[in-house]
């Protein structure tokens, strides 16, 4: 007999501990297709800017005369300020109803990130990307709420959509830049900013500002909310830490990387793209494939797989170890828009709160990992270290089997 995906993984205690409410449905019933893209847009714009610093940093790290620790710690401050304060910003956008931090967080993340190549010193350089961090901080967690109440009862492929509109930009932000200051300079960063400001003012125009408040039950507040999922969510939010690392490491590194194998900065930034861009496609198939065969096989999947890929890249060379980097970043990103959808269906009236909580406190939590990560890299070597980063995977697969079974409505 073969165990369905709605079978609990942890019988007795654990079940018992983790079991929460069916899923439910949104209350809005059909999608917002102009709201849904416009946020999709918005996420992109902002992540093709604040993922500028994995590829400058061998320019960085020649520039302020770094070690690999104080490069990480550079991507440490810009990696938690994204996402420590994301859970005050969205404790903010869910009372407000307003939607101005989907277009404000933006503005700040490009006019940090366009200044970084000017910062005539580390210390200012770390300020800018403080700067650029907060921005990041304040448009996730109602960005992400944005798509998930334009998406209707198809939170799922909506919010799929809207993560992978940001692992794209994330990724073709590297290529991009690096193109550019390998032709002008480090110093030219300010001119890829132009552009993105003026997608800030058309989004301004397209994005409404005021949105309907949700709909709570009477006599709910945020604690109770929170009291009432705190166990699957906590469990949830150690799955989300764990695939995260990963996931920052590998993006952040993987241009020293390629520069100590001898390639260029652009092939820095490529690989960079290879990694998070070919994985977009992985970002917005898994929250559709989740909406019909499960959010928990998703997200084992996506680590199940992604793993060994990863492992062969670091172990392969030429043309095949480009094949194996890009298929490790799409398994890994298969889960993403997967978790979020999994902490606002948690949350349903705290959409933004459940957001922070994955997409912030998680990803600031990983991100605290990257200046241990460039230590490791400086003793045992930064193949090494992406190897052992990559045992992360079996506490994290531990972590999935307590995940509570998400019992979605058939989506036809």
């Amino acid at each position: 007999m073969n165990p369905s995906d709605d079978e609990p993984v942890l019988p007795g205690i654990a079940e018992t501990l983790l079991r929460v409410p069916v899923f439910p449905r949104s209350r809005v019933p059909s999608v917002d297709r102009k709201l849904l893209l416009a946020a999709t847009a918005a996420h992109f714009v902002n992540d093709f800017y604040v993922a500028f610093l994995a590829p400058l940093l061998p320019l960085v790290v020649a520039k302020f005369n770094l070690s690999l620790a104080l490069a990480g710690l550079l991507a440490t401050v810009l990696t938690t300020s994204a996402a420590m304060t994301q859970p005050l910003f969205g404790i903010m956008a869910d009372r407000l109803n307003r939607r101005i931090f989907v277009i404000l967080g933006p503005t700040l993340t490009v006019l940090a990130m366009g200044l970084m190549g000017l910062a005539p010193s580390y210390a200012l350089l770390m300020a800018l990307l403080l700067i650029a961090g907060t921005g990041t901080a304040s448009f996730h967690p109602q960005g992400a709420s944005t798509a998930g109440e334009a998406s209707g009862h198809r939170k799922g492929a909506g919010l799929s959509l809207f993560v992978g509109g940001g692992e794209l930009g994330y990724s073709l932000g590297p290529l991009v830049i690096a193109l550019i200051v390998a032709a002008r300079g480090l110093e030219t960063t300010w001119l890829v900013a132009l552009p993105g400001l003026a997608a800030c003012l058309l989004l301004w125009r397209s994005i409404p500002s005021h949105r309907d408040p949700p709909h709570r039950p009477e006599g709910q507040t945020l604690t109770s909310d929170l009291a009432a999922a705190i166990r699957p969510l906590a469990v949830l939010w150690i799955v989300v830490v764990l695939r995260t690392v990963v996931i920052s490491g590998y993006q952040t590194f993987l241009p020293l990387l390629l520069h100590q194998r001898g390639g260029s900065i652009v092939a820095g930034g490529a690989a960079v793209f290879l990694f998070g861009g070919i994985g977009a496609i992985g970002g917005v198939s898994g929250g559709t494939l989740s909406d019909r065969i499960g959010r928990r096989r998703i997200v084992a999947l996506s680590l199940l797989l992604g793993t060994p890929l990863l492992l062969a890249f670091i172990h392969t060379g030429g043309p095949w170890a480009y094949v194996f980097l890009a298929g490790g970043g799409i398994a890994l990103y298969l889960s993403v828009a997967v978790t979020i959808v999994m902490a606002q269906e948690l949350l349903p009236h705290r959409a933004s709160v459940a957001s922070s909580i994955v997409m912030g406190l998680a990803w600031g939590t990983a991100g605290l990992s990257l200046t241990g990560i460039g230590a490791l890299a400086d003793a045992v070597g930064l193949d090494n270290a992406l190897r052992l980063v990559l045992l992360l995977a079996v506490p994290a697969l531990a972590a999935v089997a307590a995940l509570p079974n998400a019992k979605q409505d058939a989506i036809g």
